[in-house]
């Protein structure tokens, strides 16, 4: 009997032992998946020709709500918020996933809990990069309106160097918007998961929803995106920053 209990104890420690390296096995699997894709996925789309620089915008729908905008003191605001190499790595993207980090490490004992924050962004950027590549939809800048209401501005050096550039092709949707969204609401996630406060849960996703909404409106604001633009941006980013932590949750 006392040899029997000692062999099942044996063979129970080395069942768990053998789960838990597979489970360990798909979670690096599926992370190193997950980041191969949006590095190589980037760099693929960015092959994508695009030939419409003489296309101009022609807003309808919501984007005819408000006339053109052109404020570029936005510029500053809107990078903090959603470029995660912008400001030389001094931005709220590279803030959030340093303090969730550390978060994850104190909270949980887990250092590498932002990892699929990473993640996140990288699949969103490719997504991002594919659609505006694919649609090649003018910026606000280019359309009529915008000559009619900023004659100076539209008829600058400057802003015929930036019409002439393939970046005046791609508004459509916001990379801005969809990278704070697939950072912050990916944040969020991995908080709530670890969290059973409902007031935690409750701040990590009304930050946000603030945050990401405050990107979108900047990017409007300034006069590089059209609403719909950051509408769809910030739903392809909620999306994606929901669902990579959901899926790295699983695998454990």
């Amino acid at each position: 009997m006392i040899t029997t209990n000692f062999c099942y104890l044996l063979m129970s420690s080395a069942l768990a032992e053998e789960d838990y390296v597979t489970a360990e096995s798909k979670i690096t699997t599926a992370n190193l998946g997950l980041i191969a894709a949006g590095a190589f996925g980037y760099w693929g789309v960015n092959q994508i020709p695009m030939d419409s620089l003489d296309s101009r915008s022609v807003p309808t729908g919501m984007d005819a709500w408000i006339e053109p905008q052109w404020n570029p003191q936005w510029e500053w605001t809107s990078d903090f918020l959603g470029v995660p190499y912008a400001h030389y790595g001094f931005n709220l993207p590279v803030i959030t996933l340093i303090a969730t980090t550390i978060w994850g490490g104190n909270t949980v004992s887990n250092w590498g809990i932002s990892g699929p924050v990473i993640q996140s962004i990288a699949i969103t950027a490719t997504v991002t990069e594919t659609t505006k590549r694919l649609v090649g939809r003018p910026r606000p800048y280019t359309s009529a309106a915008f000559e009619a209401k900023y004659p100076d501005v539209y008829n600058s050096e400057e802003m015929a160097l930036m019409r002439s550039d393939i970046d005046s092709v791609k508004s459509f949707p916001s990379g801005h918007t969809s990278n704070a969204a697939a950072t912050y609401f990916s944040t969020a996630a991995i908080i709530a998961h670890h969290s059973t406060n409902p007031s935690t849960d409750a701040l990590a996703y009304g930050s946000a929803m603030l945050l990401t909404g405050l990107t979108g409106y900047s990017r409007v604001i300034y006069g590089k995106h059209h609403i719909s633009d950051t509408l769809v941006g910030a739903a392809v980013g909620i999306a994606i920053g929901l669902s990579t932590p959901h899926i790295y949750q699983r695998l454990q």
